[in-house]
């Protein structure tokens, strides 16, 4: 596999673009992941590429531009996680929050840790946070979901399932969980 190059090439189609978009975003590379898909939106205009691009960039990547030390750190945060080091990740994504207070990543993240410890609380806090910073952050809304759904509130699980399907409505794992909520129901 070809290495992903640090900066944004010129010269590429809109379906590249996002294309590099998605694998930008991957490593966790999110200005280049921005670049890639405000080049894709551009250059695809009003096609599905070009809205889809839009649609990522709302949905799928932080609302504000991010720094390039927090970017480091929350890919360090997530490698360590890879490692199984529960508490440095955590360590790391409590720095994160603490110095870059409108990166919501970072928030959802360290949510995601609580949830696997059972601090449904104290997720739905950081859920909260993320969630005043960027109200189309998918992911935010879906690990509110589950923090809810563990604690036996589907009410309130279909509801972020909803709001995440608000913001876009084309998200595979929102649909799945859409349809399994509404299984409670039968």
């Amino acid at each position: 596999m070809e290495a992903l190059p640090r900066d944004v090439p010129e010269g590429l189609t809109a379906p590249d673009y996002y294309r590099l978009a998605h694998q930008y975003k991957r490593v966790g590379w999110i200005e280049q992941a921005r670049d890639s898909s405000n080049l894709a939106s551009e250059l695809g205009a009003e096609t599905d590429v070009g809205k889809a691009a839009r649609l990522f960039l709302k949905t799928k990547l932080p609302k504000y531009p991010v720094p390039l030390l927090a970017e480091q750190l929350y890919i360090e945060g997530f490698n360590q996680l890879a490692t199984g080091d529960i508490d440095e990740s955590k360590a790391i994504f409590e720095e994160l929050i603490k110095d870059y207070t409108d990166f919501e990543w970072g928030y959802g993240q360290l949510a995601v840790l609580y949830i696997q410890e059972g601090d449904n609380g104290k997720a739905r806090e950081l859920l909260k946070i993320a969630l005043d910073i960027n109200p189309d952050y998918v992911n935010g809304w879906l690990h509110m979901a589950q923090a809810n759904g563990l604690e036996l509130d589907f009410e309130g699980a279909k509801y972020c399932v909803g709001m995440a399907l608000k913001s876009d409505p084309t998200d595979a794992l929102a649909i799945a969980l859409k349809q399994e909520l509404a299984k409670l129901d039968e």
